[in-house]
């Protein structure tokens, strides 16, 4: 139903595994020998001697990083795909799809609005505005017996994902206005 967060949740354990590793062997090293630093005077020797190659490689590593970062970022904001279907050599979109969904779930008694939007492989999301006083229950019972299943049989399939979000419509105020004296308001009609 919604983007697949599973790169998302494998680099951030991925990051979260070498970052704790990380700190596990600076506490380790910071126990075994409190006088030493945490870098062995060897390793830094070593890169003073080679400079330029150490900096060379952590420039690449940073950039690397960035790059990783912005790739990550951008796969977390992109906008998400809403597919077209195939059935029997007919391209059905997904806005008319979405479209004829939504038709049917506004006649659906107790709901005064509703945004459908196809997502996946296909699947439904259903943001649906119910009426003050609605039954929930028999709009869920309508929805899934008639939206829902018309969309299945309409797409073929047996299984059609559908999220749905249930909103209450705002209440609808009622303005009363206050008249003036009766002869102002005749005596401005009559002009």
């Amino acid at each position: 139903m919604n983007r697949s967060n599973r790169t998302e949740r494998v680099m951030a354990a991925v990051l979260g595994v070498l970052a704790l590793l990380v700190g596990g062997a600076a506490v380790v090293l910071h126990r075994l020998a409190v006088d030493r630093p945490v870098l062995d005077p060897v390793v830094l020797d070593w890169a003073r001697r080679h400079l330029l190659p150490v900096r060379l490689g952590l420039i690449a590593l940073g950039l690397l990083a960035v790059v990783l970062g912005l790739r990550w970022a951008w796969r977390a904001v992109r906008p998400e795909r809403h597919p077209d279907l195939l059935l029997d050599d007919v391209v059905v979109t997904a806005k008319a799809l979405a479209a004829a969904v939504r038709a049917d779930a506004e006649q659906v008694h107790g709901v005064a609005g509703a945004k459908v939007s196809v997502v996946g492989r296909p699947a439904l999301r259903l943001r649906l505005t119910l009426r003050h006083g609605a039954d929930v229950h028999r709009v869920w019972r309508e929805l899934d017996g008639r939206v829902v299943s018309r969309a299945r049989a309409a797409l073929g399939v047996e299984v059609l994902p559908t999220a749905v979000r249930l909103d209450l419509a705002k209440r609808e105020r009622h303005r009363v206005h206050r008249a003036g004296p009766p002869g102002r308001m005749a005596g401005w009609l009559s002009r």
